[in-house]
C-alpha cells in the first residue's frame, strides 16, 4: 500500500489540531479523507503522539480521575495544561469539568493564585460543596465525584448524555459531524461551547438548563436567576460565530432549535 505523504503546512495543521483543539486521530483523518492510521504514524514520526491515547473509544472517566482534577486544581493550584499532560486527557474536557463543576478560578483569582501561592478560600470551597451536594440531592443526575459523565463518541468528546445523544443523531442521520473546540474569552467571563462546525457554534440544552440560561428559572445551585451565560452566548454570537441552541428531548427523540433572543434592554454586547 502507497504511503500517504503529507505537506509541510498539512503537518502543522495535524499537529495543531491534534495537541490545540484536541482532535481525536480519526476525527482529523475524516478532515483529510483517510484511515486514522497515517495520521497515528505521522504524529510518531514528528515525536508528537500521546502514549496510551486511544482515539475513537468511549472514555468515561473514574471518580479517582475526577478526585485528581480536583486535587490538582484546588489543593495544588496546577492549571488545565499541567493537568492535561499528567493525566493524558485532552485539555477541552478537563476545561469543561471545571467549568461546570464551579471549579473554575476567574482571571484574577488565577493571578493571584501564581503571585501569592495561597489556595482558594473556605468560602469557595464550601460553595462549591453545596453545588455538588445539591446536585447529588436533586435526583436528576448520581453524584460521581464531578456533574456528569464523560464519553468519547466517534472521536468527538461528549459531556453528559445530551451530547452524547446529539452526536449520536447526527451518525445516525449520517449528517456531518462538528468538532471540539477551545474555550472563547467574552467581556463576560470564558465561554466553553460545546461543538463547532466550520460555520457556526452548538449549545446543547435540555428544558430546565435552557430555562435557566435564559433566566426563566433559577438555578438548583445558586438558588438565583442569572443570565450571563446567555450574555456570553449573545456576544460570541454576534461577534465571533453564529450559534445554535439545541434543546435535546431524548424521551421523545427529538432536537429542538432555539433562536438566540435579546432577554435584556439593559444588556451592553
Amino acid at each position: 500500500m502507497k504511503k500517504i505523504v503529507f505537506d509541510d503546512n498539512e503537518i502543522r495543521d495535524i499537529e495543531y489540531e491534534y495537541l490545540n483543539n484536541g482532535l481525536s486521530c480519526e476525527s482529523i483523518g475524516k478532515k483529510y479523507g483517510v484511515s486514522k492510521s497515517p495520521i497515528i504514524n505521522l504524529l510518531k514520526e514528528i515525536g508528537k503522539l500521546r502514549e496510551g491515547k486511544s482515539d475513537g473509544q468511549k472514555k468515561i472517566l473514574t471518580n479517582e480521575d475526577y478526585n485528581m482534577i480536583k486535587k490538582l486544581y484546588l489543593d495544588e493550584k496546577k492549571n488545565v495544561d499541567y493537568i492535561s499532560k499528567k493525566m493524558n486527557i485532552n485539555k477541552h474536557l478537563i476545561g469543561k469539568i471545571l467549568h461546570n463543576s464551579g471549579y473554575r478560578r476567574n482571571r484574577s483569582s488565577a493571578t493571584s493564585l501564581a503571585k501569592t501561592g495561597k489556595k482558594l478560600n473556605e468560602n469557595v470551597k464550601k460553595n462549591m460543596s453545596i453545588a455538588q451536594q445539591k446536585l447529588a440531592k436533586s435526583g436528576n443526575r448520581i453524584q460521581t465525584g464531578g456533574v456528569c459523565k464523560k464519553y468519547v463518541v466517534n472521536g468527538i468528546e461528549c459531556q453528559g448524555t445530551y451530547e452524547k445523544f446529539y452526536i449520536e443523531t447526527l451518525i445516525s442521520n449520517k449528517e456531518l459531524l462538528p468538532n471540539n473546540i477551545s474555550p472563547i474569552e467574552t467581556p463576560f467571563g470564558m465561554y466553553y461551547p460545546d461543538f463547532s462546525f466550520s460555520d457556526k457554534l452548538i449549545e446543547i440544552k435540555c428544558d430546565y438548563t435552557y430555562d435557566v440560561l435564559i433566566g426563566l428559572k433559577e438555578s438548583r445551585f445558586t438558588g438565583q436567576k442569572d443570565i450571563t451565560q446567555y450574555k456570553k452566548i449573545m456576544w460570541v454570537n454576534k461577534n465571533v460565530k453564529p450559534i445554535d441552541i439545541l434543546i435535546v428531548d431524548k424521551r421523545n427523540n427529538k432536537i429542538i432549535k432555539k433562536e438566540i433572543i435579546w432577554v435584556s434592554a439593559t444588556t451592553e454586547l
